[in-house]
């Protein structure tokens, strides 16, 4: 498969009142969140019910150009650069806009089977280090049009995680898409000073926890990512046997998780030799839903927190017992703890959450033997998958090839085909994924990197 760019530009705002706009405030949150692009791909096809899909594609990425320049107006801090890790400003900057030729049709390269190939669909690299130094000269988000042989598009964003989460992006896309497809009215407009107001940032965030964070999210290693499917019958039984009387009815996500986390830390003291040892997941809470007011619903920032649950060896413990200590930590996610991060004093949870992970952290980071395993986790399921720029929802939603050197053990959820299944992009170090996919107890649920796509969907 080969990806061609045809046009790499700036795309800015249609139309801003610059003098008239004032410095977006970062919340707290976005603050302690590192400079990294998160990716995420909606693919759409032909599916012979529209036959200009593909037929007048000047046309189409001229109106997608369009479009995304006016709806950049309502969300102009996506068109700005980031300063002294405060605010953001210089609106008029704008986002990263390219334009590429697939030379395969959809059907060939969903058979190729070469997660890797992703990468190529994104215009900045997943989830790299980007150093804080060159903060200010980065753009906050990036979009790539594919345009497939045969018909099929996919529209790709690297999402520059320092202002905006999933949430936020589901938002973004969801309102270009209906700005494409020419019915403004119906755009909800985000919110873009709540977050700030709820969650203030720090004049000047202690060196302890600028440092911290980076070590949370980055380690050195030598780290592959893999996709890896649950179909819905598999996801059934699971949930069944992760049930138990404390936890009756267990959620995908929570089931799905401790699978992972159990496997995961298996193969990773198969694939050192060592004894279990401790294990941590961090997993990504959104806050805008567990919250009672829905003041924070629209708005834009990185409106997550995380939800750590340990263990002594998990990998040895029943699936149910796992799934009671994830229940356990997301169940403390509750308004009134929610409540209790707003304002000033909020800011404590989070120096009590990277005080209680700092030897943790700086040992793991200092490759120490004896330091937990630490897995982090993320759910995207229900933010993408009703996309449509006029072309029907997405046929497939897929998140990224391999990372960088600096990363960490992750998993990204995402939605399966129809909404029914889940995918999970897992990115380990190679030597613990090279145990995890020859596990014959994981590979009983799950199927990895699948050929192509379900017929129905074709």
């Amino acid at each position: 498969m080969e990806v061609s760019i045809i046009s790499r530009e700036t795309v800015k705002p249609s139309s801003l009142s610059l003098n008239e706009l004032k410095p977006h405030k970062l919340c707290l949150f976005d603050q302690i969140t590192p400079m990294t692009y998160a990716s995420i791909m909606v693919f759409f096809r032909n599916n012979n019910t529209d036959p200009n899909f593909n037929a007048n594609i000047p046309q189409t990425l001229a109106q997608l150009k369009k479009s995304l320049s006016e709806i950049l107006t309502l969300f102009y801090p996506f068109s700005g650069r980031t300063k002294n890790n405060l605010y953001v400003d210089d609106f008029n900057a704008g986002v990263t806009y390219v334009e590429a030729n697939v030379n395969c049709s959809l059907i060939e390269f969903f058979k190729l089977k070469q997660n890797e190939l992703l990468n190529q669909f994104v215009p900045f690299l997943p989830w790299r280090n980007e150093s804080e130094a060159r903060q200010e000269e980065l753009p906050q988000v990036g979009f790539q049009v594919n345009i497939f042989a045969c018909g099929g598009i996919a529209i790709a964003s690297s999402l520059g995680h320092k202002i905006a989460d999933g949430g936020t992006l589901s938002h973004f896309l969801m309102s270009w898409a209906t700005a494409f497809r020419g019915f403004p009215e119906k755009i909800i407009p985000p919110n873009l000073s709540d977050a700030s107001i709820a969650f203030p940032p720090r004049d000047l965030l202690p060196t302890k926890y600028r440092s911290l964070k980076d070590k949370l999210w980055f380690n050195k290693g030598n780290f592959v990512t893999k996709r890896f499917v649950f179909q819905a019958n598999a996801i059934a039984n699971l949930r069944d046997i992760g049930r138990s009387q404390r936890v009756p009815k267990p959620s995908r996500n929570e089931v799905l998780t401790c699978f992972l986390w159990k496997h995961a830390s298996a193969a990773a003291a198969i694939a050192t030799g060592r004894a279990s040892k401790d294990s941590i997941i961090a997993h990504a809470v959104n806050m805008r839903p567990r919250m009672s007011s829905n003041v924070l619903t629209t708005s834009i920032g990185n409106l997550f927190w995380w939800a750590k649950a340990t263990s002594k060896d998990v990998g040895s413990m029943t699936l149910s017992e796992a799934v009671e200590i994830l229940r356990g930590s997301l169940v403390s996610f509750n308004n009134e703890y929610l409540e209790s991060m707003e304002g000033e004093v909020g800011y404590s949870a989070v120096s009590e959450f990277y005080d209680s992970m700092e030897d943790i952290i700086i040992n793991s980071s200092k490759q120490d033997s004896s330091a937990p395993e630490i897995y982090g986790f993320t759910n995207w399921n229900g933010f993408f998958n009703d996309v449509d720029f006029g072309w029907g929802k997405p046929i497939w939603v897929g998140a990224h090839g391999n990372v960088g050197a600096e990363f960490r053990n992750m998993i990204v959820f995402v939605d399966g085909h129809g909404g029914k299944g889940m995918e999970a992009f897992v990115t380990l170090e190679e030597n613990h994924m090279n145990v995890l996919e020859k596990d014959p107890k994981f590979l009983t649920f799950v199927s990895p990197n699948p050929e192509g796509l379900p017929v129905s969907m074709i």
